[in-house]
């Protein structure tokens, strides 16, 4: 197969467009490109300033039984903006969604250094929808798992306080 680019009639032969080579893309490139497009480096993560400060959450798989009560309880052993690693005995496969809801101390007071809310109630966690990127066993039998995920959403404002409570140190 041929991969000259024809010449349409809407481009006269002293277009100054440049000409590329074309060829179909198998479904096989199109996903490496993808892949590597999504890439997401898990050292950004360790490599956060203050990314080791313990942070209590809360975590379970997204999906329609939303209730508080089926979350697990944990602990980061890294975080930043852009991922959280964390301990737990449940595997997760890669690309599993994640809710996970963070306690950060004085999580309200810090908010409002940055908006201006009127609500009668204080929140004291903030959530984060994650994807995992990684669950690897830890241990001789294996029942402890890291696991890495990525930042998918995340308020602008709960990243701005976030960011401002790794920087206190």
């Amino acid at each position: 197969m041929s991969k000259l680019h024809t010449q349409t009639p809407s481009q006269s032969p002293d277009s100054t467009s440049e000409m590329l080579p074309t060829a179909p893309i198998t479904s096989l490139e199109a996903a490496a490109a993808i892949s590597h497009i999504n890439k997401f480096d898990a050292a950004q993560i360790k490599n956060y300033p203050r990314s080791n400060r313990k942070v209590a959450m809360r975590y379970g798989a997204y999906g329609l039984p939303s209730e508080e009560d089926t979350l697990a309880a944990t602990q980061s052993v890294h975080i930043s903006p852009q991922g959280i690693e964390f301990c737990t005995t449940e595997a997760y496969a890669p690309g599993t969604l994640l809710r996970i809801q963070l306690d950060i101390p004085d999580y309200w007071q810090r908010k409002l250094r940055f908006v201006q809310y009127r609500r009668i109630d204080q929140p004291a966690r903030f959530p984060i929808l994650a994807k995992v990127i990684s669950s690897e066993a830890v241990g001789r039998r294996g029942k402890k798992k890291i696991v890495t995920v990525q930042t998918v959403s995340i308020d602008e404002t709960d990243e701005l306080v976030l960011k401002n409570f790794l920087q206190e140190g």
